[in-house]
């Protein structure tokens, strides 16, 4: 080329030939310091903000009575969130308390009835051996005559004391009738209210059947409904006929309760009589000991007697026996008794269901007079204080992480913010594997496929004021695989 031809060329064209090598060197000292200063780190858009999720469920069946809390809310831990209707439960808690009134009152009766055999059992006893005695000895007339009418002072004393005890146990068969008649109001009370929704409830389908009627006279339904409507109402119809039969049944139980009470204080008054009639007796029996003057045969009527009643007496070891067992099963269904009564009242507390930590309401699916059941899903409640990431990494970038290498996070959220975190723990197995359906690789369809860990990632310092984390927020996690120490061989397996 001549000299004219190059003078000739335009000056850009030169200058465009002259850049070209120094792009380039620009652009390959970019790359070499971006691979210097992202060369220990690896990253992922695939994480996401985790956290609790509590499920508030009953404990026991029942009515919603109450909400106090609407989705989004906070509320605080024990804050009531749903009542439920108790009415059932409380009286069922009033029968239990009024049987385990019964129970001790039975108990208290068994308990009196030991004590009655136990005094009596001996006196008859020891009376039929001093009268045997007494009535044998046929030397001494006078002096067993003297014994005579002495035992049978101490058998009046012994008459007396039994009768007082059988005033007790009249009293006490009084209050166990005092139990039964509580008891049977509770019932009655129940019965009620039983006839009470019984009759809303046949109110209510006679007043749908009547409308039903007036559609199907309009030839707004078809007749299956107004069929079905018709049955629905005879049902309901029933059920109110049967709760009042039983709520006249209980009425029939508590007059029952009301009579035998009647009769137990009847029984009061006449044991009271052959207590005064004892006490009577006794007196007249210390008076025979001065005029115990009796002859020969009628010593040996009541030696005769007196064996007799020894032969019976005999038999009070086993009567006291029979009598302790009594008392055992007595004790035993008091036992019974107080653990209904505590279930019963468990049973209550659990319409009452409150909040089991500090959080956020979400997903509320009960509504007023809703009726659930033990487990079933009422709302979700997320506590926002207990946050952390789940961030999925590639197969390819977890060779050199561990738990407690540094983390920064970044939420879409709050873009242009970072927040320190730390690695917690690797995940034990892919997130394929534990997918509804795992791959099959033996199969001859093999693709391969990067896999990807779950690594769980926690914030290293508290949130700032005003960030709050929701669970399933998009982040994106960035790790330092070069910090941190160097963690056993299985923390890559999740065990760190």
């Amino acid at each position: 080329m001549s000299d004219e031809q190059q003078a000739a060329r335009p000056p850009t064209s030169i200058t465009r030939r002259r850049l070209i090598p120094v792009i380039i060197v620009i652009i390959a000292a970019a790359g070499f310091l971006y691979w210097l200063l992202t060369r220990g780190w690896v990253a992922t858009d695939d994480a996401q903000i985790e956290g609790h999720l509590v499920p508030i469920s009953p404990r026991t069946v029942g009515y919603v009575a109450g909400i106090y809390v609407h989705d989004n809310q906070h509320v605080a831990k024990g804050q009531l969130l749903v009542q439920l209707d108790m009415r059932d439960l409380r009286a069922r808690l009033h029968s239990a308390e009024a049987n385990l009134a019964t129970a001790k009152a039975q108990a208290a009766a068994a308990g009196t009835q030991v004590s009655l055999v136990e005094r009596t059992a001996p006196a008859t006893q020891q009376q039929a051996s001093a009268t045997a005695v007494a009535a044998g000895v046929g030397i001494d007339a006078s002096r067993t005559q003297i014994a005579a009418a002495e035992a049978q002072a101490m058998s009046a004393e012994a008459n007396a004391d039994a009768a007082r005890d059988a005033v007790t146990a009249a009293r006490t068969q009084i209050a166990t009738a005092d139990a039964a008649i509580d008891a049977a109001r509770a019932a009655v009370q129940a019965a009620q209210a039983d006839v009470a929704s019984a009759e809303a409830q046949a109110r209510k389908v006679a007043s749908d059947l009547a409308r039903f009627q007036q559609l199907y006279a309009a030839d707004a339904l078809p007749r299956q409904q107004l069929d079905a409507a018709e049955a629905a109402n005879i049902s309901a119809q029933a059920a109110a006929k049967a709760s009042r039969e039983r709520a006249r049944a209980t009425s029939a139980a508590l007059d029952q309760a009301t009579a035998a009470k009647a009769t137990a204080e009847a029984g009061l008054k006449q044991a009271a009589s052959r207590a005064a009639s004892a006490e009577a007796t006794a007196r007249q029996a210390r008076t025979v000991v001065n005029t115990a003057r009796a002859g020969l045969s009628e010593s040996r009527a009541r030696f005769s007697a007196a064996r007799a009643v020894e032969a019976g007496a005999r038999t009070a070891p086993q009567q006291i026996a029979i009598s302790k067992a009594q008392g055992k099963a007595a004790d035993a269904r008091i036992k019974q008794a107080a653990a209904e009564v505590n279930a019963a009242r468990l049973q209550l507390s659990y319409t009452r269901i409150t909040a089991p930590e500090e959080g956020i309401v979400s997903q509320k699916t009960v509504e007023l007079g809703q009726f659930v059941q033990p487990g079933q899903a009422l709302m979700s409640l997320v506590p926002l204080r207990d946050v952390w990431v789940i961030a999925n990494f590639k197969e390819t970038q977890i060779g050199r992480m561990h738990p407690g290498q540094p983390a920064v996070i970044r939420v879409d959220a709050y873009r242009g913010r970072e927040f320190r975190a730390r690695i917690n723990s690797i995940g034990a197995a892919t997130g394929a594997k534990f997918s509804l359906l795992p791959p099959e690789n033996a199969t001859g369809n093999f693709v391969k496929v990067v896999q990807r860990l779950p690594v769980k990632i926690l914030f290293d310092e508290p949130l700032p004021p005003g960030v709050v984390f929701r669970p399933g927020l998009n982040v994106i996690a960035r790790v330092d695989v070069r910090r941190g120490a160097r963690a056993p061989r299985h923390a890559a397996g999740g065990r760190g």
